[in-house]
């Protein structure tokens, strides 16, 4: 096995639960499609209509580990500048004053967001072509192709790249004790989302059994997307985020699954559904 291998720090960190408004959580670590569009940016990649999206999401494999220092509540009010939401607040649309101070126009709400701090993604990337994998890790290490500055989750969560690195030869090898370096990873649930497991993992009892015995909240995080009028409809990938602690044993024989170092690989089989 083959696998591009990203660590990467961030100040600071929003990973948007979709669902939440006015209160806006966040995932502890980015979602499949947050780290699909970091690839896509440093391939420069702009469309869906562009050959390099095309080999991209035909064998596209992710992993995704992570952990974070602290979490902050911002306080924010976001802008809507909707002629109604203008209206609302301003009371007809060529005033631009409140209490006679004059304002930007648009419509104000108040939100929440959650933001982790001091935060470390550690990214696997795997490809059926491994000559495009190659290509992946040329624009990580020279990315003068971005479409925009390099993020994971905001577009103010820059990253810094603290290793960029193919690792190959990787061998499975028994589970033991805990996820070391790392508090979270995404684990594909085999029932539900069977079509989303690698190869790695695809008829791999042990990883079932695994599954089943091993703690986590049951999450839909999305994947790749189409577009539909002009929308964005992403594929929602069944998982299970487990949160830190101990694997569990297997009594007959222990679990064997594919490592880089202390490191258990769960590849997640990205598939894009075609409109």
């Amino acid at each position: 096995m083959k696998a591009l291998k990203l660590k990467i720090f961030q100040t600071t960190a929003h990973y948007r639960i979709p669902f939440t408004i006015v209160r806006r959580h966040t995932y502890p670590i980015p979602p499949y499609s947050t780290v699909i569009g970091l690839i896509c940016n440093v391939s420069g990649i702009k469309s869906q209509d562009d050959e390099k999206f095309k080999k991209l999401k035909n064998g596209l494999s992710l992993a995704i580990y992570g952990k974070y220092k602290s979490l902050d509540r911002e306080y924010v009010w976001l802008r809507s500048l909707n002629r109604e939401s203008h209206n609302k607040r301003f009371g007809y649309p060529e005033n631009r004053y409140i209490n006679q101070i004059p304002e930007h126009p648009g419509g104000q709400m108040p939100v929440i967001i959650d933001v982790l701090n001091d935060v470390e993604i550690l990214i696997y990337i795997k490809h059926d072509d491994e000559v495009f994998l190659s290509e992946i890790n040329s624009s990580f290490e020279n990315p003068k192709k971005r479409v925009c500055p390099l993020h994971l989750g905001r577009a103010e969560d820059l990253v810094i790249f603290k290793e960029i690195n193919i690792v190959e030869g990787l061998k499975k090898e028994p589970l033991y004790g805990r996820l070391k370096n790392y508090d979270f990873t995404w684990l594909i649930d085999p029932e539900r989302g069977k079509k989303y497991l690698d190869d790695s993992l695809k008829d791999c009892e042990d990883y079932k059994k695994f599954f089943e015995k091993i703690s986590g909240s049951s999450h839909l995080i999305t994947s790749f997307y189409k577009i539909i009028d002009g929308i964005r409809v992403f594929d929602y990938i069944p998982v299970k985020l487990f949160e830190g602690g101990s694997f569990p044993m297997n009594f007959e024989e222990p679990f064997k699954f594919y490592f880089d170092g202390d490191i258990p690989l769960f590849f997640a089989k990205m598939i894009h559904s075609e409109v």
